[in-house]
Order: C-alpha cells, then sequence, then structure tokens
C-alpha cells in the first residue's frame, strides 16, 4: 500500500515538473518571437530612414542603399545580423491637380476649341466596328464626328455642337459659352541659340540634332528626303527646347515653303530607351516606335524630354517613316511636348551706324574727322578742286552697330547715306564707293551727285538690294560687327567745292522672336481651308498645346496612344487604319499619394556573421515615396506613405 501512494505521487509530481517545463519552454519561445518581431520591426524602420535620408529615385543604375540593393545590419540584434531587401515598383510621375488651374496636366484628355464655321472640332475615321477610345474628359466647342465605328471616353463628353451617331454617350448640342485655352507658358523666354542642320552624309545612321531655333524648313525637308545621302536615317532630338520658325518664305537667303516635311527614316525626340525602359546613351537605328523615348506619364519623371515650339506658319509634315516626341515632366505644368505658339510678333529693328575714325590722308585734309562725317548738322568736310575734273577720296572705319546682331537675323535693308553739296551751279558731282562688311568681296556702287548750289541733299545708295548679298549673308550669320567706306567724291569744274556733311549707313532687320501662329496654320475650316501644325504618323508622349492649329494624326494601329497627357488644339482630325486596341488619346489619372512603390523584406540570421537574404522574411512592407521633384529628390525632406505591413504566415 506504501509503495502505491509512492508511485503515485511519483507520478503526479513528474507530470506536474513536465507541464512546468514545456511553459518554461513555451514561454521563452514566446519572448524569442517577440523579440525578433522588435529585430524586424526596428531594422524594418531603419531601412525607411535610411530611403527618406537618401536621393534614391530609382533611376536605372541606381540601388535603393547606395551600392545595393541590400541594407546589411550588422550586429543589429545583440551579436546577430539582419538584412533588409529593397525591390522597387515601376515609377509612376506624380500628377498633383489642387484645381484645374493648379495641375501639371490638363483637364481634359481632348479640348477642342474651333469656333471656326463649318469646321469639325473633333474628326475621327476609323475601320469599322472600331472603338475610339480616349480616357479622360472630352469638350468641343463645336462638333465631333465618327465616320465609321464609335467614339468612347470614360469622362464625359461634351459638345456644344452636334455629334454623329458613333459617339457614345455624348451631351451634344449644348451651346452656350465656349470655352478657351489654360494658359500655359512655354518651356523657354526668349528664343533660344540659332542653329543649323547637323552634317548628312552617311545613309542608315544616326543623327543628332542639338536644341535652339531652327528656320530653314528646306534643309530638313532635303535631308529627311528618300534620296539625301542619310535618308532612312533615325533622326535624333536630343533633350532641350527646340524652335521652328521657318523663314523660307520672306528670307531670301533660303528657298522652298514653311513645312518641314520628313519622307523617311525614324525621328526620335527625347531620352531614349530600350524595350525595358531603361535609358540608352543614344537610339538605335532605326529606333523601334513607339517606345523609343522615356514617357514623362511612366519614367517616373526623372527622364529630360523636349519642348517642340512653332511659330509664324511652321508645320511639319510626317509623310514616310515615324516619328515620336517625348516631353519632360513637371510637378506644377503639363509635360508640353508640342506648343504652339498664341502670342508674339516680329519687330524690325533699326540702327543708323556712324563712322568712328576718318583717314587723314585726303585732300579733305583735317576738315574730315568722325564727329564732323558722323551727323547731319552743318558742319562739314570740305574740299576745293584745283583743276578740270578732279577727284577726292575718304576712308572712314568703325561703322559699329549699337549691339550685337543676332545669328538667323533677316536683314531688311541697308541704304547708304551721304549728306553733302557742291558750290558750282552748272555741273553735277560724282560718287564712287566701295563698302567693306566683312569676308567676301566689298560692295561697289556709283551714283550721280546733285546739280551744285547752296542747300544739302541726301544722295541714298542701296546696299544689297536683293537682300541675298554679303551684308544680308553676314547679318543672317551673325558675323556683321562693322564696316569700312572708301569713297571718291569728283568734282568737273575747278575752284569747285565739296561740303559732305555725314556718311551714314541706316540698316534695318528683323531679329529672330516668338511669333504667333499664323498664315495656313490658323486658317480654317480644315482640312478645307488651311493646314495641319503637325500631320502623319506621329507619337506624342507628353501633351500637345496648340490652341489656334489644326492636328491631323494617322495611325497604323496597335496599343500605344497617340498622345499620352491630352490635347488642346483648335481642331483635331485622326486617321486610323488598322486596328487600334489600346486608349487612342490618354489623360493620366491623378496619383494616389506616391511616386513610386518599394517592396522591403527583413531576413534575420542569428548566429551567423553575415546575413544573406534568402527563405522566408520575417517581416515585409510596401512603402510609397514622394518627392516635389522627382527627378532631384530632396534627401531628408522626403514624405514616406506606408502601403502594406505585414509578417508572412
Amino acid at each position: 500500500m506504501v509503495l502505491v501512494v509512492i508511485t503515485v505521487v511519483a507520478l503526479a509530481l513528474s507530470a506536474l515538473l513536465t507541464r512546468s517545463d514545456a511553459a518554461q519552454k513555451v514561454t521563452a519561445s514566446l519572448r524569442k518571437d517577440a523579440a525578433s518581431s522588435y529585430t524586424a520591426d526596428g531594422a524594418m524602420q531603419a531601412a525607411i530612414n535610411n530611403l527618406r535620408n537618401s536621393t534614391y529615385n530609382g533611376n536605372p543604375g541606381q540601388h535603393c542603399f547606395g551600392l545595393s540593393d541590400t541594407l546589411s545590419l550588422l550586429a543589429f540584434d545583440g551579436l546577430n545580423p539582419v538584412a533588409v531587401k529593397c525591390q522597387p515598383d515601376p515609377k509612376q510621375a506624380v500628377v498633383q491637380c489642387q484645381t484645374t488651374s493648379d495641375c501639371n496636366r490638363p483637364d481634359n484628355a481632348i479640348l477642342a476649341l474651333s469656333t471656326i464655321p463649318g469646321e469639325t472640332a473633333i474628326s475621327v475615321a476609323q475601320p469599322a466596328a472600331s472603338t475610339f477610345r480616349i480616357h479622360g474628359k472630352v469638350f468641343s466647342n463645336s462638333s465631333i464626328d465618327v465616320t465609321a465605328g464609335t467614339l468612347s471616353a470614360s469622362g464625359t463628353l461634351s459638345a456644344r455642337g452636334l455629334c454623329s451617331t458613333g459617339v457614345l454617350a455624348p451631351l451634344c448640342g449644348l451651346g452656350g459659352t465656349t470655352q478657351s485655352a489654360p494658359a500655359y507658358d512655354p518651356a523657354v523666354v526668349a528664343v533660344p541659340a540659332h542653329r543649323s542642320p547637323p552634317p548628312c552624309t552617311t545613309p542608315d545612321s544616326l543623327v543628332t540634332f542639338t536644341p535652339g531655333y531652327y528656320d530653314d524648313a528646306n534643309a530638313l525637308t532635303q535631308m529627311m528626303a528618300t534620296t539625301s545621302p542619310c535618308h532612312h536615317s533615325t533622326w535624333w532630338f536630343k533633350p532641350g527646347t527646340y524652335y521652328f520658325d521657318f523663314h523660307n518664305t520672306t528670307n531670301p537667303l533660303l528657298t522652298g515653303t514653311n513645312t518641314w516635311t520628313m519622307a523617311a527614316g525614324t525621328l526620335v525626340a527625347g531620352t531614349p530607351v530600350n524595350p525595358a525602359g531603361a535609358a540608352l546613351p543614344a537610339p538605335p537605328v532605326p529606333a523601334s516606335i513607339p517606345g523609343a523615348c522615356a514617357s514623362p506619364t511612366s519614367s517616373g519623371g526623372a527622364a529630360a524630354g523636349v519642348q517642340f515650339i512653332f511659330g509664324g506658319n511652321s508645320r511639319l509634315a510626317v509623310d514616310g517613316g515615324k516619328a515620336e516626341l517625348c516631353g519632360t515632366y513637371s510637378a506644377s505644368e503639363p509635360p508640353i511636348a508640342v506648343y504652339g505658339l498664341t502670342s508674339g510678333s516680329e519687330a524690325v529693328s533699326s540702327d543708323v551706324l556712324k563712322p568712328t575714325a576718318v583717314s587723314l590722308l585726303s585732300n579733305f585734309g583735317l576738315s574730315a574727322t568722325p564727329g564732323r562725317l558722323g551727323v547731319a548738322d552743318g558742319v562739314a568736310a570740305t574740299w576745293k578742286s584745283t583743276v578740270v575734273s578732279e577727284s577726292a577720296g575718304l576712308t572712314l572705319s568703325g561703322y559699329n552697330p549699337a549691339g550685337a546682331i543676332p545669328i538667323g537675323s533677316v536683314l531688311e535693308s541697308a541704304d547708304l547715306k551721304i549728306t553733302h553739296r557742291h558750290s558750282d551751279p552748272l555741273t553735277t558731282d560724282k560718287l564712287d564707293l566701295s563698302v567693306d562688311v566683312g569676308p567676301g568681296t566689298p560692295i561697289t556702287a556709283s551714283a550721280t551727285g546733285r546739280p551744285g548750289g547752296s542747300a544739302y541733299g541726301v544722295t541714298t545708295i542701296p546696299l544689297d538690294a536683293s537682300r541675298t548679298g554679303q551684308l544680308a549673308r553676314a547679318i543672317y550669320g551673325g558675323t556683321f560687327t562693322n564696316a569700312s567706306i572708301a569713297l571718291t567724291a569728283g568734282l568737273t569744274a575747278k575752284d569747285d567745292t565739296e561740303d559732305i556733311d555725314a556718311i551714314q549707313i541706316e540698316l534695318s532687320y528683323r531679329e529672330p522672336s516668338f511669333r504667333k501662329g499664323n498664315g495656313c496654320v490658323t486658317d480654317g475650316p480644315y482640312p478645307t481651308t488651311g493646314c495641319a501644325l503637325i500631320s502623319g504618323n506621329v507619337a506624342v508622349n507628353g501633351t500637345i498645346y496648340a490652341p489656334e492649329a489644326a492636328l491631323d494624326l494617322t495611325s497604323t494601329g496597335g496599343n500605344h496612344p497617340l498622345v499620352e497627357a491630352g490635347v488642346v488644339i483648335r481642331a483635331l482630325r485622326v486617321s486610323i487604319t488598322g486596328s487600334l486596341t489600346g486608349v487612342a488619346i490618354d489623360l493620366p489619372d491623378v496619383s494616389p499619394g506616391f511616386t513610386f512603390g518599394l517592396h522591403l523584406s527583413v531576413y534575420l540570421c542569428p548566429g551567423a556573421l553575415l546575413c544573406v537574404p534568402s527563405g522566408r522574411p520575417a517581416l515585409q512592407a510596401k512603402i510609397g515615396l514622394v518627392d516635389a521633384d522627382p527627378s532631384s529628390p530632396d534627401a531628408g525632406r522626403r514624405k514616406v506613405t506606408v502601403l502594406g505591413w505585414w509578417r508572412p504566415g
């Protein structure tokens, strides 16, 4: 009996001890799990803080944590290392809209402003059973016409005029007040430096353009013709601002029309990228369009693009090949890739050039000074003939313009004006001259002067009446800095006195300037009258802003938008011959509050010297980084949004 009691007591004590040991093990395990959780949380916070204080913005070649996408935290948990691995999501450009006027995108995917009688503001021609899809709102000041298939918009679709039957869910025939264009400024406030087209020597090559002002449409057309020395090349317009204001019909030094025609090849404008979206040092030949340049709406705003500004009646016609233009992201303005000027005019600058030096080796002697010959004030340089049919020369120099004449300026007129008289009433004096304006042959001219008398008169001699000579070329090339004049006065009678009061050059020219659209670009109704600012197979990754012009785009189909960030235009005409399966005109949505997302995973490696991420992570999170300017993050001032925080089960 005693043995039974002892056995029972022993078994009970053993059970109690076993349960106590199990409880201790559970407690230790819970404490270990809690410690691991705290360690993982701390490591995640350290990684987030590291990113907040960095300038990492997801550009190709960058890593989340400096040299690596893994943050190694040695001895973070006592003597145990921890690692945090980072995996970025594709970047998104931040679209911020406080109001319709304080927004870095247009309010409408299409805003068509035509009020010209008989002009259809939006016209789409496509195969039957096709749908022309628009992401965003649409508004037309006049009518909308779809010749076949349907047209749909994800936002409201409104027109003051009538709509054809293919327009889905429209609000048409509204009448009422017309809408006007939003006020967007061009990328630059002054005309950029004048450029000539680059060399064109090899077919199927890369031809690189530099940002600046281009005024010769014919030179661009000849380069991009099917028979040019560099035919079928890739025409790369490097990132920056380009101003196209063609003067082929107003500058006698140029020939052709004001239409830049591309007949073959591929035109890429912006930062070139590969199919994965990584930046390239230069585009391939031929470039694969669309997708050849970095879009401001899908590249996170990090890549620089172009802005093509058009002035006057300048225009681009892509008759062959393909073109793709990519704008530049801005946190405050739409990414305008095409800008049609709506203000500005070309003024004529005038200057009166006077001598600053006169040679004393002359029969006029000491009476010939720059002061006397520069101003018509009755105080003259004087010479008296001593024999019949005598002549006397004057050499004057230092005819300097008041300021530098910009390259690309166009000569309007240049006149040499000589204020003079001679005393013999029975004869007429004669003037022979040579004007040196720089490199090249001097300008020579002769003029029969004036009958003798006491009154001064002015003899005017045109220096470059055709505006194609040496002076016009020097002004256009920006090389005209001064002129010198060799003048010979001839008198027929003996004892005749020649008084020369002034020898001046009156110069007028037109400097490069921003000019509002005019001529056929603003005429309508298009296409019956007028011409399109841009026509042909052109993809625009950005915004088109040309509220006084027409746009005429063609497409053979595909799934890439024709325009990625909205159109503000007078009239839009689109012709599609294939199957366009995606959105035709896109407008980016307002961002969800982050520039781009990052997946962070914490790995614990107890007992190891170095933690290498592998297996199941202890903690995962998704965060969003928000920068006022995604292309230039401000370390320490970045916003971080935690989008998710979880422990894998």
